[in-house]
């Protein structure tokens, strides 16, 4: 691409315009993107239901006070055979608080077999998870592993126990809980896979990020190895596109961590830094894409759109040289925008074939949506004329962030809100 000159003829001075078009010819538009998000069609399916919102007060008090009915009928008379079935009915009809109440009376009986009595903890423990209730899931959970620690369902339990703690922030347990599972021998590469993805979730929520990504490689390692080997074909690719997605927000994450800051020559290593990363990260969302997964697909498409709208941000809002008088900042900002534009032509482009495939395949989402929302302000920002002369563009990527400083992809801080309120990743990919 020619150097763009101003209509003065002179070329303005600072590192961010006379690199900008050897950063610029470095980043490619991913022209494969467009085939990889429409192969997502084939393996698609539907994520999970996610978090919701802990069910109202009333919910609760109902299920509380069920569990406590059931528990104290200790009737000689009851049939805990039929009490049981009763209760996995219950279960098995989505009437939670009916299941507690009866799983709760079985497992007082005297009659209650062993046998049975695992399976009353674990439909108990299923009942609490529907009631949104996982402190009183994990407490089920850990009773049946007490009882019965080498029980037909114990794995089972321990990754239920494992997304519980997760749903409640509790990711020092989390990591705990998923790493046994996934050092289990004779596991099949799915489960480890699973195991590996949800661990290496939490660990980057604690903010260890080279064990996180180290965790994250492994998983997708044993999912490529058991498609070469054949040793397991892959009933979905959830977890395998969870994996890529999170090694990808790592790789963004250290992007935004590289700080633009005079003189020129720290500009430079740190516009050279920044885009080491970006291509990293690049290469890293596409990856989790051919995933086809569409919750990850739409995930990733979102955040490689949102990767060059950073980018755009870094060029327009790196620092300005201060000795530059009025007319040189006005003419600095015009041949900058127009370096910089292609970088936006490409966001605009990754969001609008994220929404192509989306709406060909019926599939929403919350990424959907932003997308949609980031598209309509790139558009807006990129066709308004309210610039001031000497003056960089509105941010791109700070519209829905509130204050562009906070570190919205960061593990939450006390009483900021669960890793559901935050921008950059997803609303809690374990859902029960």
């Amino acid at each position: 691409m020619p150097r763009a000159r101003s209509r003065s003829g002179a070329e303005p001075h600072g590192f961010p315009v006379r690199g900008v078009a050897r950063v610029l010819r470095a980043v490619r538009v991913p022209l494969g993107l467009a085939a990889a998000l429409l192969l997502a069609a084939a393996c698609t399916r539907s994520p999970g239901p996610g978090s919701r919102a802990p069910g109202d007060a009333n919910e609760h008090d109902v299920a509380a006070g069920a569990f406590v009915e059931g528990a104290t009928d200790t009737s000689p008379t009851l049939d805990a055979e039929a009490t049981l079935e009763q209760a996995e009915a219950a279960l098995a009809a989505d009437d939670a608080a009916r299941a507690v109440a009866l799983f709760g009376r079985v497992l007082v009986s005297p009659a209650l077999t062993d046998e049975r009595a695992a399976l009353a903890w674990i439909g108990l423990a299923q009942a609490h998870e529907k009631l949104r209730d996982c402190t009183a899931a994990i407490r089920a959970y850990d009773t049946y592993l007490a009882r019965f620690p080498s029980g037909e369902h114990a794995v089972g339990a321990q990754a239920r126990r494992g997304a519980c703690e997760a749903e409640l922030e509790e990711w020092e347990q989390s990591a705990a809980t998923f790493h046994a599972i996934a050092e289990l021998p004779d596991e099949l590469p799915s489960a480890r896979v699973e195991a590996l993805a949800r661990e290496g979730y939490a660990l980057f929520m604690l903010d260890r990020m080279d064990e996180a990504d180290a965790r994250l490689a492994l998983a997708d390692e044993i999912y490529e190895r058991a498609g070469k080997e054949r040793t397991e074909r892959f009933a979905s690719t959830q977890f395998v596109g969870m994996a890529r997605f999170y090694r990808a927000a790592i790789l963004h994450r250290r992007f935004r961590d590289v700080e633009i800051r005079l003189p020129e020559a720290a500009m430079q290593a740190a516009f050279t830094a920044k885009l080491e990363l970006l291509v990293k990260a690049q290469d890293a969302y596409e990856h989790a894409i051919a995933a086809k997964h569409m919750f990850w697909v739409s995930a990733a498409g979102y955040q490689l759109g949102h990767l060059f709208s950073e980018l755009y941000d870094a060029l327009m809002h790196a620092p300005v040289p201060e000795w530059l008088d009025a007319r040189q900042r006005e003419v600095y900002f015009e041949e900058l925008e127009k370096q910089a534009r292609p970088v936006v032509t490409k966001a605009i482009w990754v969001f609008e074939k994220n929404l192509e495939t989306a709406r060909r395949l019926g599939y929403e989402s919350e990424f959907i949506t932003r997308t949609e929302e980031k598209l309509g302000h790139l558009q807006a920002v990129m066709l308004s004329d309210d610039v001031g002369l000497g003056q960089p563009h509105p941010r791109l990527a700070d519209d829905e962030a509130g204050d562009p400083d906070e570190a919205i992809d960061a593990p939450p801080a006390e009483g900021q809100g669960s890793a559901s309120d935050r921008k950059l990743f997803v609303p809690r990919p374990t859902p029960l």
